[in-house]
């Protein structure tokens, strides 16, 4: 295979989130296989940076030495160089050795938390050796600031003029990320042909842990693959959205969920297929069967790959009595005896006001009157890939009773929640307790839908 080598620059993080962790999961997600340079050790978890330590700068070459005598490499990316040293030390291999390959800068100097991730000396080697040599980078509102000499930048004015700025520096282009700024998020792209302005949806108020990394690094493996720069910054942008989306949370903060969730071969499959199965398998050709005596999935016998259709189109209904959420207690695997949201998945056909009607009366026997669209979310579960459609009920009829798949109704205090059966309804609810609001309100959701 050719033409899918990323070399990486940057600091470890134990965390698993941000600096080469990152950069590595992020160019495996896009289909290149990255090589790590270490240019930093940090200390670090989910949520602050508590010391770390440069690379010797003859270490730090004769990592780079190791890749390129290895073979060809086809961009570079880095993150952190922490000192004035290591950052001489690859200005000096990039000019000598890597000229004619994409390189994408992201000129890390805080945290997300707000520790000092660079030496003071090391900001002029960023700016006058490093910058000169990148064909892109990517500084956040703080960066921009330390790189163009602005003292505000507060606007998409203020970050076009912070980009201009940068790029008068030799910077083939520059993205200015807004994530920081209130409101919705919006980044802004300053190239030598003028400036695009890309807008987005804020997933989540909290910080997540290793973005920067992972939109620089996704940046890169997009140009290597031949995206103009322009392609290659929105895709990377809704790379970052899902990886939000799958956002793992630790006791200090939040990691990128750089991939859905995966799981061995149970040794009992559970859940059901769905439409037309496969007759061979996707990955290896082989038979396809299940367990004697099972209603599982299809697995490989050959390599036990598991069909799912992906993703699965499901409906959860958040029923309110006050402070109070209606739980049901689940009757079947997987998770059975645990509580959840009640809801089901989409028969062909069905619109998720349709679903979310039919799987409140067979599981609780209420009748849904007005119902509006609270949220939507990827999720992996035991039946693979899951599309949440979560509906509030505002309004419905009828004498709670327990059916279908559902064992128990129990009403729950939104401060009292327990551990739930999907982690995408316990995340709802989480939110919903902590005061978020992430509804979409709409008097007629079907006609919307």
């Amino acid at each position: 295979m050719t033409g899918n080598i990323l070399l990486l620059v940057g600091g470890t993080d134990p965390s698993g989130g941000a600096g080469l962790p990152a950069d590595i999961k992020t160019a495996a997600a896009m289909g290149m296989h990255g090589c790590p340079v270490v240019s930093a050790v940090t200390v670090q978890d989910s949520g602050r940076v508590t010391s770390w330590t440069s690379m010797e700068p003859s270490l730090l070459t004769a990592q780079l030495r190791s890749v390129l005598d290895d073979g060809p490499v086809h961009g570079i990316k880095s993150g952190m160089i922490g000192s004035a040293g290591t950052g001489v030390a690859l200005a000096a291999f990039i000019e000598k050795e890597l000229r004619s390959i994409p390189y994408v800068l992201d000129p890390v100097t805080v945290s997300g938390g707000g520790n000092p991730l660079l030496e003071h000396d090391a900001l002029e080697v960023i700016t006058g050796r490093l910058l000169p040599l990148c064909a892109l980078v990517t500084p956040n509102i703080d960066e921009a600031r330390l790189l163009s000499g602005m003292e505000r930048i507060n606007s998409i004015d203020s970050m076009a003029a912070a980009g201009r700025a940068i790029l008068d520096l030799g910077a083939g282009a520059v993205l200015v990320k807004g994530g920081h700024l209130e409101g919705e998020p919006s980044d802004v792209l300053v190239t030598a042909k003028g400036i695009r302005v890309y807008h987005g949806v804020r997933v989540t108020s909290e910080n997540v842990h290793g973005t920067g990394c992972s939109l620089a690094s996704a940046c890169a493996s997009l140009l290597i693959a031949g995206f103009p720069l322009e392609e290659a910054v929105p895709v990377a942008r809704n790379f970052v959205s899902r990886i939000i989306s799958r956002r793992v949370q630790r006791l200090h903060g939040n990691l990128p969920g750089h991939f859905p969730l995966a799981a061995p071969l149970p040794s009992v499959p559970d859940g059901g297929s769905f439409y037309l199965p496969p007759a061979y398998c996707a990955m290896c050709g082989g038979s396809m069967t299940r367990t004697p005596g099972e209603e599982g999935h299809l697995h490989c016998c050959r390599c036990g790959l598991i069909h799912y259709r992906n993703p699965l189109p499901a409906v959860a209904l958040l029923v309110r009595d006050g402070d109070r959420v209606l739980l049901v207690r689940r009757s079947v695997a997987p998770a059975k005896g645990m509580l959840c949201l009640p809801g089901g998945f989409m028969e062909l056909g069905e619109t998720p006001g349709e679903c979310g009607r039919r799987e409140l009366l067979e599981e609780t026997g209420l009748i849904a009157g007005e119902v509006r669209l609270l949220d939507l979310e990827t999720d992996s579960t035991a039946y693979g890939g899951i599309l949440l459609v979560t509906l509030e009920v505002l309004r419905w009829s009828g004498d709670p009773e327990p059916g279908d798949d559902a064992s128990e109704l129990v009403w729950c205090s939104l401060a009292d929640i327990p551990g739930l059966a999907f982690r995408a309804h316990e995340r709802l609810l989480r939110v919903l307790a902590g005061g978020g609001a992430r509804h979409q309100a709409a008097d007629n959701f079907e006609e919307r839908i």
